[in-house]
């Protein structure tokens, strides 16, 4: 590569000398120098042009890096930004079951609860709405069958069953579980019922929605329609649920304007378990884990529902 270069600087060289040698005479015509002090100057030209190859030629042969020095730095940013990843940690997700013994139990160490008056913060439904508040904890009957009902029941009997919107109450949970049923002996209104979890270990109920929104309905829609209540497991975690979150657009049905509402606390039986256990076998994992839910909403939502008709029946195992 040298050979060729000082190759072509001797091409070149020549008319640079020439031209050089022309600029001395003209500036001898102007300033009068001797015809020795042209020769001298032509030397010392001769001898500059000549050494400027070597000057020229090795600064640019130093130029170019070495790959080594490329491919050391790429690989120095690849490293760094696909290790960084490996840094991050994922909690797993809890999902709450019951055992044999119709126990709740986390699949994972839960997070702490925080204070349930702090959790709930919506009330489902306008409380404006309200005619009766059939208190959580009490026995009722499915025609001629005596039943224990856990979950707390709201009536609106002086509005329409498809006007009354349903807000999610609470922050941080997931659907849990879901059922989808008609009731044809009463309506052909779509009842649904979906149970959600909160990871700490709290479950809310909420049944007789009717007209849940799109994004409810594309979530539920595999569920099959049936004529009982049983339900649908859900993916944990999958589907969050914001607090204030419209889920229906109207509760209940045509002939009968109400939404079944409950709260159970997982971590923990309630005071009457043992009763549970003992004279209603049949409902152990939701009656004897469900809790009083009305303190929930403030001192003024509190009153609200306390001066409210109970229904047939006015006691609560749970609210004292």
């Amino acid at each position: 590569m040298i050979a060729r270069l000082d190759e072509g600087w001797q091409t070149l060289r020549m008319p640079v000398r020439n031209a050089l040698f022309i600029l001395v005479l003209l500036v001898s015509g102007c300033g009068g120098s001797s015809s020795s002090e042209l020769e001298a100057s032509v030397q010392r030209i001769t001898v500059a042009t000549t050494a400027a190859p070597m000057v020229t030629v090795t600064p640019a042969t130093t130029v170019v890096a070495p790959p080594s020095t490329i491919t050391t730095t790429v690989t120095t940013i690849r490293t760094a930004t696909t290790t960084s990843p490996t840094t991050s940690t994922f909690a797993p997700v809890v999902r709450w079951n019951t055992n044999s013994e119709n126990e709740w139990a986390p699949s994972s160490d839960p997070p702490p609860c925080e204070p349930f008056e702090e959790i709930f913060s919506v009330f489902p439904i306008d409380t404006n709405f309200l005619t009766q508040f059939a208190r959580p904890g009490r026995t009722g009957a499915d025609g001629a069958t005596p039943i224990y009902i856990a979950h707390g029941a709201l009536r609106a009997d002086n509005s329409q069953y498809d006007q009354i919107s349903v807000k999610f109450p609470a922050e941080g949970f997931s659907l849990y579980a879901a059922n989808r049923r008609f009731e044809e002996a009463i309506s052909n209104e779509e009842q649904v019922k979906l149970l959600f979890h909160h990871p700490c270990g709290i479950q809310v109920w909420i049944d007789h929605l009717a007209k849940v929104t799109d994004r409810w309905a594309s979530i539920i829609k595999d569920v099959p329609i049936t004529k009982s209540s049983r339900i649908t497991f859900m993916p944990a975690g999958t589907y969050q649920v914001q607090a204030g979150e419209e889920l229906a657009k109207g509760i209940g049905h045509e002939y009968s304007t109400y939404l079944d509402f409950g709260v159970y606390d997982l971590r923990n039986k309630n005071s009457i378990a043992e009763m549970i256990a003992n004279e209603w076998p049949d409902y152990r994992s939701t009656a004897d884990y469900a809790i009083c839910w009305s303190t929930f909403f403030g001192p003024a939502t509190e009153q609200l529902l306390e001066a409210l008709p109970a229904g047939a029946v006015d006691t609560s195992d749970y609210c004292q």
